[in-house]
């Protein structure tokens, strides 16, 4: 099915079709991948705001009852449905707004693989939600598609005093160009026991470096039990994939000693073409 939204920056060119005559459908969903310690991480959501771009006008969605969402939940290429076919305006929109419960106890929390639960703060999350300033086209007649991807492993970080907060790093991609990698990872590859996790960067890297440093990687995924991996909701272009066998050692506030110039990965892909709508296939091998 043919979409009818154009991605923009903000700050970049306008769409082709500004008019805001006519109806189109937009629809959310939602993904992750895996944080270092943690079991569960529920977020609850009250609604999804619109903003126009020119300021003037916004449309939100109110959710009859809250969404309480584990984003653990939704992991390689799985979503969950935020809106669905939901009917808005036509024209342009400069920023998405997911409207989020942080007062009350325990809406929204970190379960650590032990079993401890804390609150988790998201700082200004209660008076202006989560911003994603990613502007779109709605064309009359037209479908609107997008995969919220929440990088927890760079947005859940522990303060000095014990609290856990919640800075979000999420990946806005159009639905209708979205593609796949996937594979499955040598078994030689680690040795036994490992947290093993393939790291995703834009273009062609022949030196990966670890999340926290200049040139982190797009989005990270980590290796399943079965050896096997996805990474999933990419723009069709151009990407270097690498794995690392020391997953658990990369702070992703800092730029690690151990992951420099690419020594934290066992192997590098090369460049790989996504296609939209498609699966390409790399299996890391040691040498290959």
């Amino acid at each position: 099915m043919a979409s009818a939204v154009s991605a923009m920056a903000l700050t970049g060119c306008g769409g082709d079709d500004s008019s805001s005559d006519g109806k189109a459908k937009l629809s959310l969903g939602m993904t992750d991948a895996p944080v270092d310690g943690a079991a569960e991480v529920w977020v609850q959501f009250s609604g999804v705001t619109l903003i126009r771009a020119d300021g003037e006008a916004e449309t939100t969605f109110t959710f009859d009852e809250p969404k309480r969402i584990n984003l653990l939940a939704y992991q390689h290429g799985e979503i969950y449905p935020l809106l669905e076919n939901e009917e808005i305006d036509a024209g342009e929109y400069s920023q998405i707004r997911l409207l989020v419960d942080t007062e009350g106890d325990l809406d929204t929390v970190i379960v650590l693989d032990g079993g401890a639960t804390f609150e988790l703060t998201i700082p200004s999350g209660a008076q202006t939600g989560l911003k994603l300033v990613n502007g779109f086209t709605a064309t009359a007649g037209g479908e609107v598609s997008f995969t919220l991807d929440f990088d927890l492993r760079k947005s859940v970080t522990l303060t000095g005093n014990g609290e856990f907060k919640l800075r979000p790093t999420i990946r806005i991609i159009d639905n209708i160009e979205a593609g796949h990698i996937a594979g499955t990872v040598a078994s030689d590859a680690c040795p036994a026991e490992s947290e093993m996790a393939i790291y995703v960067y834009e273009g062609a890297v022949t030196e990966p470096e670890d999340l926290g440093a200049d040139a982190e990687p797009l989005v990270t995924t980590y290796v399943k039990t079965d050896l096997s991996y996805q990474a999933s909701f990419l723009a069709a272009g151009e990407y270097t994939l690498a794995l690392t066998c020391i997953a658990d050692e990369d702070d992703p506030e800092v730029d690690d000693d151990a992951f420099g110039s690419g020594a934290g990965f066992v192997t590098v892909s090369g460049s790989l073409i996504v296609t939209a709508d498609q699966t390409t296939g790399w299996n890391p091998a040691v040498g290959g």
